[in-house]
């Protein structure tokens, strides 16, 4: 792997882009990459992205932003397409081609395992949790087939452990780090992490808190809540900067905001 990862000039498509730790990623990844870099971000809430935007010029103005209000709960192979083939950088090369998976969510919590029978709410929550992703990296392959190419795929301690009543997530999020271990074996060219942020404070754990039907669960995520002792947003996404500063991975491997960082 290249010696250097950050200042360099950068194209980075960002999924998930208008809040929380998408947002948070996107100014803070932007603050770290080189003059001339491009910064594409894809959500679904235009004034969150607006305001996303605001935040990476004040941060880096030598970064240009894209921003695109996209459902990726409804893959379009040819919206990527035309996406990652913009006129606004074409003909320019990237020392650093970033991509990363951040956008998701819970599923329904409210539902155990046990009652999750209807194949029409599958493919609802696969569509944005799975199928996206594989969509818009086949495509982010084929707009640049060489050179440094990194994904940081989003995932969760939920992937590699069972967690009551989030039975929707579990399986979304194991599925999708599986496909990027495959990816990175079958692509030893690629430059590829599953970062598992830890139980960040967003939206998602009020979600949970709200939702989830198993008790133990709930009350897992309500102490955490009171107690402090959930993760920042701003906390995970300076560990995985220095993660990726590091270069200590094997390129597929997971590695989780509690781990040490490789010396």
């Amino acid at each position: 792997m290249p010696a250097q990862f950050w200042g360099q000039k950068t194209f980075c498509l960002l999924t998930g882009a208008s809040q929380g730790i998408g947002r948070c990623f996107a100014v803070e990844f932007a603050r770290n990459f080189g003059a001339g870099s491009h910064l594409v971000l894809l959500a679904r809430t235009t004034s969150g992205l607006e305001q996303t935007r605001s935040l990476i010029k004040s941060a880096n103005p030598q970064v240009t932003v894209h921003i695109h209000s996209v459902d990726l709960g409804d893959p379009d192979v040819e919206l990527y397409k035309t996406i990652l083939n913009s006129d606004a950088w074409a003909g320019e090369s990237f020392d650093l081609k970033l991509l990363v998976h951040n956008a998701g969510s819970v599923g329904k919590a409210n539902t155990l395992s046990k009652d999750m029978d209807d194949h029409l709410e599958w493919n609802r929550y696969l569509s944005l949790n799975l199928y996206h992703v594989t969509s818009l990296t086949a495509e982010f392959l084929r707009s640049f087939p060489s050179g440094h190419r990194c994904i940081v795929n989003v995932t969760s301690l939920c992937a590699v452990k069972p967690f009551k009543s989030m039975g929707y997530y579990c399986v979304g999020k194991a599925a999708r780090e599986m496909y990027f271990k495959v990816l990175a074996d079958e692509n030893p060219d690629l430059d590829i992490i599953n970062y598992s942020p830890g139980p960040v404070d967003t939206d998602m754990v009020s979600q949970l808190i709200n939702e989830v039907q198993d008790e133990e669960t709930k009350s897992s995520f309500i102490t955490m809540k009171s107690t402090k002792t959930l993760v920042t947003v701003e906390q995970t996404t300076q560990k995985v900067i220095a993660l990726l500063t590091s270069r200590g991975y094997k390129s597929g491997d997971r590695f989780d905001y509690y781990d040490q960082l490789p010396q």
